[in-house]
């Protein structure tokens, strides 16, 4: 029996057969191909594949490497009509020659132009496709597939999909990846491959399993697409967002991630470990002198110089500005702490190179350490910086180990940082007033309006204890925004009753200029009291007048224009000079209280109260003295020609209806000495 007739009687009798040698010429023909076709035997036989069907000769004979294959073409019949095949063939090794067998069904249009689409979609997306058994035995494969591994079809054909296995994943997850198919039908993820050539590569896998009419399941279809540019794109992302974009330090985002962790590990074993707090001395002299981009270029070479010579588990973050903090870890690190302070003080001794030139620079070190001063991580930053403050005040260049004993203060300013935000939403602040008076006419001609905080538990906190933290976390930007509408609130009430009618004074921060909010702010207050704007003076820190805070000198002038009255707050102590003095709208300088203290004994405060008043007269500013606290001061100011005074003296900072009652009675005190100066004048 040849081996058609064998085929014969195991196929369905409506497929018909050819047999092509490896030429691609007819050597054997089936009765039913004759039936389907209308040509007899002797019309076929001899004649090449591509005589029948030049679409069925470019599969077959273009791949000649290809065991097995199937597809869709149209036929012609012997009266010249045409019909849909599907076609499956097969290379075959015989003993006598190799031979290529094919089996072809007759079908509808329909059917043609769906696994048309289908198998165009096959080839031309751009998802790798494989196609296997119920035994994980590849099938098929795609075009996309052969593009992304770099294997051909003829070469995975027959074998599992474990070629690609790159060993990124071990056995315990194909065991529950396998599970999840089984179980499931399906699995998708990310997987980590290899291609042809070596490279690893991850792709994001789904798998769906195939099953036939009996519900078993028949084949597995894989489909994956390679996200290498993806995964590069997200750790770019993912490292830009952990990691100082100036030096790529690690910045405090992933600090604060590594430094819990450690926290965690605690739970589980013993763990020790310092945090550094490390802040360079002067640079703020080199940044403002010489430029940002010559700043920069020291702070980069500064962490490559840190970075090169600590070890590989300690870690190393730019948490801002010219801050740097290193965490060492290890118990036994922990023993020798004095010994890598002086090291990494050490690195400060040679200079550093830039492409601006050499710079000399030191540092200030503040260590704390876990789980000796505290378990919390913030905690231990703070006890850090605390520390390496102590350094920077004494001169700095050297390090210091927090202090247990100011544990306590440093807690109260954590807990009051996490309370401010919500101490605003539940009016626990308060304004109080302090009255300024004209020694020369015993007149309250000003008023200066003070935050207090009234908490709950702890009663009344000192303002240099929370103001300091609301500027550092910005809520004092909603405070001052607070303090100006409750003092013009109060201003308009007190002018409506005749109580009082002269300035409110309104201390601003610098950080209520960012954003240029603060002008808008004013406008908004002083046209919703219907206040004219000569009645309230913002006090301004001399801060506000260094050369880096240029930017915030139009919002001034604007305030001017208005009619708002503008006052240098503790005058001589920062950053005033007479050229800032001369080109800046000011209309009031206030004398700190450090200048007025030893008024009395202190020639040189005298000479600088002196200068100072020498300096309003000649610019046309007034000017005030505060914390005045006994009359001899007063005596000496007013001797001086300082006749705008204000302190404890006349008056400690009061709530609202208490300045009220002590306005009354300073009033009536005061009104028979006024009378007896008129009458004395005339």
């Amino acid at each position: 029996m040849t081996f058609l007739d064998k085929g014969l009687t195991q196929v369905d009798v409506d497929i018909g057969i050819l047999i092509l040698n490896l030429t691609g010429e007819l050597v054997e023909v089936s009765a039913q191909y004759l039936d389907l076709t209308g040509f007899e035997k002797e019309d076929v036989l001899g004649k090449t594949i591509d005589e029948i069907d030049n679409c069925l000769a470019k599969k077959i004979l273009s791949n000649k490497s290809d065991i097995f294959g199937h597809y869709h073409s149209i036929l012609t019949r012997k009266d010249g009509s045409n019909f849909p095949v599907k076609v499956c063939y097969f290379r075959q090794q015989t003993q006598e020659s190799s031979q290529i067998l094919l089996f072809i069904q007759e079908c509808n249009y329909v059917e043609l132009a769906k696994t048309s689409i289908i198998e165009k979609i096959f080839d031309h997306t751009n998802e790798a496709i494989i196609v296997t058994d119920n035994k994980g035995f590849i099938q098929t494969v795609n075009r996309s597939f052969s593009e992304v591994t770099g294997y051909t079809e003829k070469e995975v054909v027959g074998k599992t999909p474990a070629i690609l296995n790159s060993g990124k994943q071990d056995k315990y997850f194909y065991k529950k990846f396998w599970k999840e198919i089984i179980n499931q039908g399906a699995w998708q993820g990310e997987i980590w491959n290899k291609r042809k050539s070596g490279e690893v590569y991850p792709e994001w896998l789904n798998i769906s399993s195939i099953r036939d009419e009996n519900g078993q399941i028949s084949n597995y279809i894989c489909q994956f697409t390679d996200i290498t540019n993806r995964k590069k794109s997200e750790e770019e992302l993912h490292f830009h967002a952990y990691h100082d974009s100036l030096t790529s330090l690690p910045n405090r985002h992933l600090l604060f991630e590594k430094l819990k962790n450690l926290c965690l590990l605690n739970q589980e074993q013993p763990t020790y470990f310092a945090v550094l707090f490390c802040d360079l001395d002067r640079f703020k002299m080199i940044n403002d002198s010489l430029g940002h981009d010559v700043g920069d270029e020291l702070l980069k070479s500064v962490a490559n110089r840190l970075e090169t010579k600590l070890r590989d588990n300690d870690i190393i973050a730019r948490t801002g500005g010219d801050e740097f903090i290193v965490v060492i870890e290890g118990e036994k690190s922990l023993k020798n702490l004095d010994k890598i302070c002086l090291q990494i003080l050490s690195l400060f001794e040679q200079s550093f190179q830039t492409k601006y030139g050499e710079f000399k620079t030191s540092i200030s070190i503040g260590v704390s350490q876990f789980p000796a001063d505290s378990k919390d991580v913030r905690e231990l930053i703070s006890f850090a910086d605390v520390a390496m403050y102590k350094i920077k005040k004494s001169g700095g260049n050297h390090y210091s180990f927090f202090d247990v004993k100011e544990k306590s203060l440093i807690q109260q300013r954590l807990e009051l940082e996490s309370e401010i935000s919500q101490a605003i939403e539940k009016d626990q602040f308060e304004v109080w007033y302090q009255p300024q008076i004209n020694t020369e006419t015993y007149e309250v001609y000003g008023v200066e309006c003070l935050i207090r905080w009234n908490h709950p538990e702890q009663g009344l906190i000192s303002p240099d204890l929370f103001i300091p933290i609301a500027e550092a976390n910005g809520s004092i930007k909603e405070l001052g925004y607070f303090v100006l509408k409750t003092a013009c609130h109060q201003l308009r009430q007190w002018r409506i009753n005749n109580v009082f009618t002269g300035v409110m004074a309104i201390n601003v921060s610098l950080r209520q200029f960012e954003r240029n909010d603060l002008l808008g702010q004013v406008k908004k207050t002083l046209t919703d009291e219907m206040l004219p704007a000569e009645s309230i003076e913002l006090e301004v820190t001399e801060s506000l007048f260094s050369e880096n805070n240029n930017y915030h000198t139009p919002i001034l002038f604007a305030l001017r224009e208005m009619g708002i009255k503008v006052a240098i707050d503790d005058f001589g102590t920062g950053y005033s000079s007479l050229q800032r003095l001369k080109s800046l709208p000011i209309d009031n300088v206030k004398i700190d209280k450090c200048f007025v203290d030893n008024i009395e004994h202190s020639p040189e405060d005298v000479a600088i109260v002196m200068a100072t008043i020498l300096l309003s007269k000649t610019f046309k500013v007034d000017v005030i003295a505060e914390g005045i606290e006994t009359q001899e001061q007063a005596n000496k100011l007013s001797d001086l020609g300082c006749f705008n005074q204000q302190g404890y003296l006349y008056s400690r900072p009061i709530r609202a209806d208490d300045f009220e009652i002590w306005l009354a009675d300073f009033t009536l005190n005061n009104k028979d000495r006024k009378t007896l100066e008129v009458v004395n004048n005339s």
